[in-house]
């Protein structure tokens, strides 16, 4: 009897549930305009558009919600996303808690699986590259391997013999050199491979203040105009540059809570005009620098349920065309702007006309926010008439 009546509790739950979900489900929801910074001034970077799952294309199914590892896998739904790369028409998130890297096929609208096969089969992916033939590089951290697959999805690299990487995470390709980056964090270093799987060489080792040395770094990136190498020394709050040859370069940043400084610095790119984009995940906030470390724009802020706030700032990545992934990691999402490059313009004028043009509804003025302790780091700092102070961008 007891046992009946429990029963029926959870079946009339699930369709409780089940009611309200469909409900919320059959309506799409409306893309916002958001556009950085706001008019009337030149538009730098603009909002694209979020993808969380194969719901991004299709309507939310009933108790999609309830996400675990085979759940999230079978709805095709990110759970804890952290590397991502863009490549064409695709996106390819790493995701650490499912298990394997989620396709997204912007093109065809579907949401496919890397990874989830017996041969090169992933435990916790968290690091993605690809090279010039769009082979696909996954960092496994508890496999500690980084593993190569086909644009098909066959296995056809793999490095991580034993006590050969310690963690590898972050992952850049020098498409032009055919050489591999990997951070490997808990040996501090940055280990460069050929595209045939040989160590070429390593840089960097353990240290807290000298130029060249890391504390924890996690990711990297490529400026693809000159090869150089930049990578985020995230225990230093600092992000350092090297030449391809892993040459110091220059660094920049400190710990803080004012616009410059970092918290926890994750995410790293490069556009293709040469400025750094850095995710801090303590303050869920983008900071643009130049290359000899001058800030230009900040974006960003905790997720108030709007483009381009975030809850934990993971991965980041800049495509060839300057389309601008990032991994939003709690929310399990990744947002994807659009930066406005010279190039850009040049092959869009219309819709460079149209960002010109905006005239948004309603311009909610912003207000000072006071300065938070660092162990609260619920929110960056924002300070009155700051962007006088930032160069040109």
């Amino acid at each position: 009897m007891n046992l009946s009546f429990k029963l029926v509790v959870k079946l009339v739950t699930i369709v409780l549930l089940s009611f309200v979900f469909v409900a919320c489900s059959t309506k799409k929801v409306e893309k916002a305009t958001l556009i950085i910074p706001p008019p009337p001034e030149e538009p730098k970077i603009f909002y694209i558009d979020t993808y969380e799952g194969s719901n991004t294309f299709e309507e939310t199914k009933a108790l999609d919600i309830f996400i675990g590892k085979e759940s999230a896998m079978a709805a095709g739904r990110l759970a804890k996303p952290y590397g991502v790369n863009g490549i064409g028409d695709k996106m390819y998130v790493a995701d650490s808690a499912v298990g394997v890297v989620f396709v997204f096929d912007t093109k065809s609208k579907k949401v496919t699986m890397l990874g989830d096969k017996s041969e090169g089969k992933l435990m916790s992916p968290t690091g993605i590259a690809h090279d010039s033939n769009n082979n696909v590089y996954v960092s496994d951290t508890k496999l500690k391997k980084v593993y190569g697959y086909s644009p098909e999805g066959k296995l056809i690299f793999a490095i991580g013999k034993k006590n050969e990487l310690r963690r590898p995470t972050g992952l850049a390709i020098n498409r032009k050199l055919n050489r591999l980056y990997v951070v490997d964090t808990k040996a501090h270093d940055i280990k460069v491979y050929s595209l045939d799987g040989k160590q070429l060489f390593k840089f960097g080792k353990r240290g807290t203040s000298a130029a060249g040395d890391f504390n924890f770094p996690t990711n990297i990136a490529i400026d693809s105009r000159n090869g150089n190498v930049v990578v985020s020394d995230t225990q230093n709050f600092r992000v350092q540059i090297f030449d391809k040859d892993g040459e110091f370069i220059n660094k920049f940043g400190q710990i803080g809570d004012r616009a410059g400084m970092f918290a926890r610095p994750k995410g790293i790119a490069v556009d293709t005009e040469g400025h750094i984009y850095i995710a801090d995940a303590a303050f869920n906030h983008i900071q643009v620098f130049d290359d000899k470390g001058r800030l230009l724009i900040y974006f960003g802020g905790h997720w108030q349920k709007t483009p381009g706030t975030f809850i934990q700032l993971s991965g980041l990545n800049i495509d060839e065309n300057d389309k601008i992934y990032i991994v939003d990691g709690l929310r399990g999402a990744v947002q994807v702007f659009q930066y406005v490059s010279e190039e850009w313009k040049r092959k869009n004028p219309q819709e460079y006309k149209k960002l010109k043009e905006y005239k948004p509804k309603k311009v909610k003025k912003v207000e000072k926010i006071e300065r938070v302790p660092l162990d609260i780091p619920s929110q960056f700092p924002r300070e009155e008439k700051l962007e006088k102070d930032m160069l040109k961008f």
